[in-house]
């Protein structure tokens, strides 16, 4: 006699489903975004060095080293979410690690507007917003969706059969969360929420 998995069980599956495919595509938007080109990379590090606290003009080389070396370790970080969140086995950790992340670039998002910068964050491409209150909403929501995802992966029983259906409603949601995500700085300008960059 064969048992079928309880409808809970399943509904967790396909909400950590989506969860994992949430944190994936959006770290994958945001990496591939700065990988993408030579101009894109560019631009990444040079936002990354005016939004890093302490950032001075009149720093030293020995001490621009280690700041030179942020957007590699930035780009790192995102790549390796991605892969994580891919893996059932791993996606705990992908979660933690995002969560990480997203604490991280809070604190410096944080930190550029309490000194008044006016500076884009090139998170996700070309786009010349400067960083604002929209940053610091669209990192909550994903943290709180990489926090989702850990605590099922965590607390939760999970494993059981996913359905090709569920797996695509998952996937839908994912898209669309993940979009709103990106898109949220454009958003923003759009309801002038958003300043000029300088």
């Amino acid at each position: 006699m064969t048992t079928r998995a309880k409808p809970n069980g399943e509904s967790v599956d396909y909400l950590l489903l989506a969860c994992r495919m949430t944190v994936g595509l959006t770290f994958l938007v945001s990496v591939a975004s700065k990988v993408r080109g030579r101009e894109s990379w560019s631009r990444f590090a040079e936002a990354t060095a005016r939004l890093l606290p302490g950032r001075t003009a009149a720093r030293r080389p020995a001490a621009r080293r280690p700041a030179a070396a942020v957007p590699a370790v930035v780009a790192a970080v995102e790549a390796a979410v991605v892969v994580l969140a891919a893996v059932p086995a791993t996606a705990p950790a992908g979660f933690a690690l995002a969560l990480a992340a997203l604490a991280a670039f809070s604190f410096v998002i944080r930190g550029a507007i309490r000194r008044g910068l006016a500076v884009p964050c090139r998170c996700f491409g070309g786009r010349n917003l400067p960083v604002g209150p929209a940053d610091l909403a669209r990192n909550a929501v994903l943290a709180t969706v990489a926090l989702c995802g850990l605590t099922l992966t965590v607390l939760v029983p999970t494993g059981g059969t996913v359905e090709p259906a569920g797996a695509v409603v998952a996937a839908l949601a994912a898209l669309l969360v993940t979009v709103l995500v990106v898109l949220s700085g454009d958003i923003a300008d759009l309801f002038g929420l958003a300043g000029e960059s300088r």
